[in-house]
């Protein structure tokens, strides 16, 4: 358990620090995150109506919140170097935490195929919740440099 408080600290440390945006690199952290999904999702045992529907419904889930997110984002221009940084609000910090404790307290439940299947399906919330979020910073990205 104490390992998770680490690595919920550093999390939190590194996403309310000022960034510079990199439109070259946003999109890797949401490819790593499809590939463990498709990863996750070929190894289950079964996939049935309902668990293609959950990932749906958690997908849409995710794209909402990290539109919100998104716009919960400070996006600055520093005339001076000639970057754009963002720096995420404690907001948007507590959202992601949230969803992963979620994730963290499904995956605890039990092994069962029906919690299986949710674990799976809460993966697709942080992956909606991350594209959209980095979509709407390269939106904001590109009206600020023109």
């Amino acid at each position: 358990m104490s390992s998770y408080l680490v690595v919920f600290v550093v999390i939190i440390i590194l996403m309310l620090r000022e960034k510079q945006i990199r439109p070259t690199r946003m999109w890797i952290t949401p490819i790593l995150l499809i590939w463990i999904m498709c990863s996750s999702i070929l190894n289950s045992d079964k996939l049935t109506p309902i668990s293609f529907i959950l990932y749906f419904i958690c997908l849409i889930i995710g794209l909402g919140i990290g539109i919100w997110r998104g716009k919960l984002e400070k996006i600055r221009v520093n005339h001076e170097r000639g970057i754009v940084t963002s720096q995420s609000s404690v907001a948007g910090v507590i959202v992601f935490l949230g969803i992963l404790l979620l994730r963290l307290l499904a995956a605890n439940w039990g092994k069962e195929h029906a919690l299986i299947a949710l674990t799976n399906a809460l993966m697709f919330i942080p992956l909606g919740s991350v594209c959209a979020r980095r979509y709407i910073i390269y939106m904001r990205y590109k009206q600020l440099t023109g």
